[in-house]
């Protein structure tokens, strides 16, 4: 495997640890891989989303936001894709060319159903008359 996965019981601390130190330096300097490793982590807590009174139907919920997701490719607005692998979730926001193509699809559809409402209309004028 390219890059480590860490499942959500092997929570590692946001301190880069002694081999990625030895293995920063013979890059760059420490101190940037460090930082830069900081910017990459986020910490979260997953949180719920009440389902009636009782705790055990719960949803489980998790909030993101900040800057930050704006510089990694989520603009507001944007789709996303979540791919769900066991302890694992992807995010990947779609191209904008994909958005276009999302954006176009919606308006042909608006257009579809303004047709269709208008034929129906007609065919009540037609067997009313």
């Amino acid at each position: 495997r390219g890059a480590d996965v860490l499942r959500p019981h092997q929570r590692r601390s946001p301190q880069a640890t002694k081999q990625e130190l030895i293995m920063a330096k013979a890059h760059s300097k420490a101190e940037a891989a460090i930082n830069k490793a900081v910017k990459t982590e986020r910490y979260y807590t997953v949180g719920y989303v009440p389902n009636g009174n009782r705790v055990n139907n719960a949803t489980p919920a998790i909030h993101l936001k900040g800057q930050w997701l704006r510089q990694a490719g989520f603009n507001t607005g944007g789709q996303i894709t979540v791919k769900v692998m066991d302890g694992c979730l992807v995010l990947i926001p779609e191209s904008e060319a994909t958005q276009q193509q999302h954006q176009q699809y919606q308006r042909q559809q608006n257009q579809l159903n303004e047709i269709k409402l208008r034929m129906r209309e007609m065919l009540a004028e037609y067997n009313a008359g």
